[in-house]
């Protein structure tokens, strides 16, 4: 610190008093340099002080936010009397009409039609308006704070012994304020990207909606970091005098070649973490060298200016005690004293799957399947899943595609990486692997206390995963059945042949449904091929042949599931071949808004369950928006209250 002392023109002597500045060293009066350098060392503590209270205030509302959030969480009125009602339409008109209801779930209608589309994607990616805005605000008061209360003067001081002048300024103290904010967003950032997410548990937010804000709260450092570093080389290397024994001086002490090394590790942060990057280098990479050096950063840190050091205990132990949570859950899925085939012996047991594998044109699918006694996921919940057979290194988030129990069922998609490999084993004639699981995470989508719903289900591919789980639930035999109430399962493939994935599941839902006399549709588009009935083709059909190819026992297959229908019960089944269209997609706006018109009555509000590419959100948000009417809402009318739960796992 005597280096700091004499950087900052202090000497004291046995006459001197220190003065105590929090998170910075001590000032040394009275001061005895000249008028100029006395007045901008005032300068200098008078802005680290606004500095650190700044820091404090952004903490503040921060802390301020997440009370208001929980406190919104636990009194949402969960709409649970509404099953009290019989009649559909006394209860559209009667139950859960109260006030204070309609206005919350008219706000949030409202709030939806206008905050959850998506805007400035090529920038921001596939997120909400609501994300957008809640980063802007975050930045302007970032913005707003990191210039207000700045020394904007410059002092041209005598260097002693010397015919040079020093240049002083306000530069310096702004340099610190972009550090000191800098720390104090680090905790934040950890907590952010937590999975073990305390913000999720207060709020009842997913974690993974945090994501969008971690990723760009983490550039905003790097900003602030990189413009800490140039401005205090600037002044170190040319406005202070003599040069260049002034710098040479500076560059050599520990404090800077820890910032140094501190400045490297964000920079490795921000660029290994940008997405064509981490496609070159693949996700596994990314994940692992960003906790290692995310920590080597926080060391760095505290070593460059241990006064702040209270940021980065914080962050350090957010994020551990986020490992060891992790570790823990895993350990209580995994040690008993029986295994999976129930032989006695006290360890660590993983569960035993079985493999089948579906070849197709775009890389292949994995069913895997396995038994394992421990705590029931709600639907909707994923594991992260590890595979010891191929790495323990590795653990990917995969969604359960069958109801809470202890069978455990899942819809792999083969791509590179440790999918691409999952899929060797099933080819090489493995047909059974070992599984660590680590959960469950995620929102759980049908709450016993909440009210019932109209249910759009649409899922794009292996996005079969969320919402078949649901469709199951809601036909089981001890399912309640809510008169009016419509169920819609909509499934988007490219091939027949992906039916194959849930085939007996399909026709389970089927059979429920026509048993029970359910309001249950079934819709699935094949987006890459014709109706195999289709007799005559044309130009655009012929077209579309070239690029895909039916076999013929797949034709069989699809024939007859689609000849099943649900006779005895209100809903139907249909597959729909889009091969011959222009578009090769259904228009999800179209699908939305028809469920909207011909099935949802106003005796519930509707919930959009969907999973599946970008592009299918993107629709769907555009979609779901449109449909929601707050002032309806007010009014009683339950149809304009349409929410949107969309599996969003980076």
């Amino acid at each position: 610190m005597e280096a700091i002392e004499a950087r900052h023109i202090q000497m004291a002597d046995n006459t001197s008093t220190m003065e105590p500045h929090w998170g910075y060293v001590a000032r040394v009066l009275p001061c005895t340099n000249d008028a100029g350098s006395c007045e901008y060392l005032d300068s200098v503590y008078h802005t680290h002080d606004i500095s650190m209270l700044y820091t404090f205030i952004l903490w503040a509302v921060i802390g301020g936010i997440l009370v208001i959030l929980t406190t919104l969480h636990f009194i949402k009125p969960s709409g649970q009397a509404s099953t009290k009602a019989r009649d559909s339409e006394t209860q559209s008109s009667a139950g859960n009409s109260s006030w204070y209801y309609r206005a919350w779930r008219g706000t949030t209608a409202t709030f939806r039609r206008y905050l959850l589309p998506e805007s400035f994607i090529k920038f921001f990616g596939h997120v909400t308006r609501l994300q957008v805005l809640i980063l802007a605000i975050m930045l302007g008061y970032l913005l707003i704070f990191t210039f207000v209360g700045e020394t904007y003067k410059r002092w041209i001081t005598p260097v002693k012994k010397s015919t040079l002048f020093n240049t002083r300024s306000g530069l310096g103290g702004f340099s610190d304020r972009l550090g000191a904010f800098a720390y104090a967003l680090t905790p934040f950032t950890v907590l952010l990207s937590t999975r073990e997410s305390a913000l999720s548990l207060a709020t009842g937010i997913p974690y993974q909606s945090f994501n969008f804000l971690h990723r760009w709260i983490g550039r905003v450092i790097f900003i602030q970091s990189a413009v800490h570093t140039f401005g205090w080389t600037l002044i170190e290397a040319r406005l202070y005098q003599p040069q260049p024994t002034t710098w040479q001086a500076f560059i050599k002490e520990p404090y800077i070649i820890w910032g140094c090394f501190a400045l490297s590790f964000v920079c490795f942060l921000y660029v290994f973490s940008i997405r064509r990057v981490i496609q070159w280098t693949g996700y596994e990479f990314f994940r692992k060298t960003h906790y290692v050096v995310a920590c080597l950063y926080i060391g760095a840190c505290w070593g460059h200016w241990q006064q702040l050091k209270c940021w980065m205990i914080a962050s350090l132990g957010l994020f551990f005690i986020d490992r060891g949570v992790r570790i823990l859950r895993t350990l209580l899925i995994h040690v008993g004293y029986f295994d999976a085939s129930n032989n006695a012996g006290l360890g660590f047991h993983p569960a035993q799957s079985t493999l089948q594998y579906f070849d197709d044109k775009d890389g292949g699918v994995v069913r895997l399947e396995f038994d394992h006694k421990h705590a029931p996921w709600a639907l909707g919940q994923h594991f992260f899943l590890c595979f010891p057979a191929l790495s323990i290194w590795q653990s990917h988030p995969i969604t359960v595609a069958s109801v809470p129990s202890d069978h455990h069922t899942y819809i792999i998609r083969c791509r590179s990486g440790e999918t691409g490999n999952l899929k060797k084993l099933a080819l090489g004639g493995q047909l059974t692997t070992p599984v660590i699981l680590s959960g469950p995470y995620g929102e759980q989508l049908l709450k016993p206390t909440e009210e019932p719903t109209n249910i759009l289900a649409i899922a794009g591919g292996t996005g079969i995963s969320l919402t078949l789980p649901l469709v199951l639930a809601a036909t089981a035999s001890d399912a309640k059945i809510h008169e009016g109430r419509a169920i819609d399962f909509v499934w988007i493939v490219r091939r027949s042949s992906c039916l194959d994935w849930i085939r007996e599941e399909l026709e389970e839902v089927k059979r429920r449904a026509r048993d029970a006399g359910m309001n249950l549709n079934i819709h699935i588009y094949v987006t890459q091929e014709e109706d195999p009935e289709l007799e005559g083709k044309t130009e655009e059909a012929v077209i579309n042949d070239e690029k895909t190819v039916m076999e013929t026992d797949d034709k069989a297959m699809v024939n007859s599931i689609s000849s099943l229908s649900l006779e005895g019960g209100s809903g139907s089944f249909k597959v729909s071949y889009l091969g011959g269209c222009k578009c090769c997609h259904p228009d999800l706006k179209k699908v939305v808004t028809s469920f909207m018109q011909e099935r949802a009555g106003n005796a519930y509000r509707t919930r959009v369950i969907a999973s599946g590419p970008n592009g299918m959100g993107k629709d769907l948000r555009s979609a779901v928006a449109e449909c929601n009417d707050g002032c309806a809402v007010l009014r009683g009318e339950k149809k304009g209250d349409v929410e949107l739960v969309w599996d969003a796992r980076d």
